[in-house]
């Protein structure tokens, strides 16, 4: 049997174990585990602090947005305006302007410029009985009267003997377009010295030394469309 000492004993020894077992019990399920994101916050956080991985955010987007330029829908687009060589109160804006269109490289003053140089070229092959060049330049009938008139100079056995000394000016007298077939009529206002001569060498009419004023109506006529720039006399008369 045990005595009262013994188990006085007994007793204290279970009631270590027991404080011992309880200390282990809390040590354990008293910690925490895992993240704690209080832990990353200042301690002394107010309202005016704020979030700051959300302002971060915000910083970021104001960042690319700046970055961005706007960009208009085509048809918001400003497009720069066509010089077509004329003044938009011409009567023949809308038609030249659709002539524009089937061809973008057509103007009114290159047209002017190509028309002078065509203008001095014709006289040229009709004064020196050049048949070839006139009939890569002039519509069949027109190339019919400009051969024509030929003819009967070489007939009398005449001659020309004229010079175009400058033109002064070229007009706009009309334009049309039908269908992608345009004709441009332009007046030339030039100075020519003109003179005819027989086979005598004689001058039987006009002047070899004083230059005149001519003024001459021609239509040139060419197909837009096409691929060939060279436009053809179609019709011509005096001014």
């Amino acid at each position: 049997m045990q005595t009262e000492t013994e188990s006085v004993e007994l007793i204290v020894i279970l009631a270590l174990v027991a404080v011992f077992i309880l200390f282990q019990l809390r040590r354990t399920l008293g910690k925490k585990t895992g993240y704690d994101p209080t832990k990353d916050q200042p301690k002394d956080k107010g309202p005016a602090y704020g979030d700051q991985n959300d302002n971060r955010r915000h910083q970021n987007k104001a960042d690319d947005e700046s970055d961005i330029y706007a960009i208009l829908p085509d048809e918001e687009q400003i497009e720069p305006p066509v010089n077509l060589g004329l003044s938009k109160s011409s009567p023949f804006y809308a038609v030249v302007e659709k002539i524009h269109q089937f061809d973008p490289s057509f103007n009114v003053l290159s047209f002017f410029d190509g028309a002078e140089y065509a203008y001095g070229l014709i006289l040229n092959a009709f004064w020196s009985k050049d048949r070839k060049t006139l009939r890569s330049m002039l519509s069949r009938q027109v190339y019919d009267q400009f051969s024509g008139a030929i003819d009967a100079m070489e007939k009398k056995k005449l001659r020309h003997e004229n010079k175009l000394m400058d033109v002064e000016k070229i007009d706009l007298l009309d334009v049309t377009l039908t269908g992608s077939l345009a004709e441009v009529t332009v007046e030339f206002t030039s100075h020519m010295i003109m003179s005819t001569r027989d086979a005598d060498d004689k001058i039987i009419e006009g002047d070899a030394d004083r230059a005149i004023k001519i003024s001459d109506i021609w239509t040139f006529c060419r197909d837009v469309k096409s691929a060939d720039p060279n436009w053809t006399l179609v019709a011509t008369r005096t001014g």
